[in-house]
């Protein structure tokens, strides 16, 4: 008997930036700026949120565990199972002063804030 197949989604990410980003009860929470990738492993780091503002000005960016987003297909946009209170007290960032995602201790901060597995561990 053969092993049913199996096959992984696959999106171009140029498709998913811009995507609205909502909570579990469907209320606007932002959208997604950019999706960065770890080059050594091929993995998604994390996406960049944008939240507040108004017409894209005042927005503050925030790095969310990719782990913590449900791409919603039918609907193109994502899901996150993180409060908005939670979102407001994140580390966040402007859009002309971006942190170095690459510094572990910085990394690891914002994994423990959502309370994510860092995909390095």
């Amino acid at each position: 008997m053969k092993k049913p197949i199996h096959y992984r989604r696959t999106l171009g990410a140029r498709t998913l930036i811009g995507d609205p980003v909502v909570d579990r009860e469907g209320n606007d929470i932002g959208r997604i700026e950019e999706l960065m990738i770890d080059i050594a492993t091929g993995r998604v780091a994390y996406a960049v949120l944008s939240f507040g503002g108004f017409l894209g000005f005042g927005d503050k960016l925030f790095a969310i565990p990719w782990s913590q987003l449900v791409v919603d297909e039918s609907r193109k946009r994502f899901v996150i199972d993180v409060a908005k209170d939670r979102l407001q007290t994140a580390p966040g960032f402007d859009k002309d002063h971006w942190p170095d995602l690459g510094d572990l201790e910085y990394a690891n901060g914002i994994y423990r804030h959502y309370g994510a597995t860092p995909y390095w561990s």
